[in-house]
């Protein structure tokens, strides 16, 4: 497992980042977040939760795995970043070394 150039050394990172060419499915559980509303405009609004996002994570063809979505963030260019934390190490969906 190489680290990738950009993700080595990010402080409180628990482990290295390794680059990854496979697809990737999520699929969101069904839920309904409440949280408390900080700001809203005519294009719309942005709140916190405490509630969990729990998702499924499908890489390439090594079965399902759950986790929690973490971040998501535009990229600025139409696409978005997803991150989700896996609720256990799953060595087996990392790339051959």
């Amino acid at each position: 497992m190489k680290p990738t150039k950009a993700n080595t050394g990010i402080r409180g990172r628990q482990a290295p980042r390794v680059d990854l060419q496979s697809d990737v499915m999520i699929t969101l559980d069904e839920a309904t977040l409440v949280g408390s509303g900080d700001n809203i405009s005519l294009q719309g609004v942005f709140f916190t939760t405490d509630e969990p996002i729990t998702v499924t994570v499908q890489v390439a063809n090594h079965g399902e795995v759950r986790g929690k979505l973490v971040r998501l963030e535009s990229m600025g260019d139409g696409r978005y970043g997803i991150a989700v934390r896996f609720d256990e190490a799953h060595p087996h969906l990392l790339p051959p070394a």
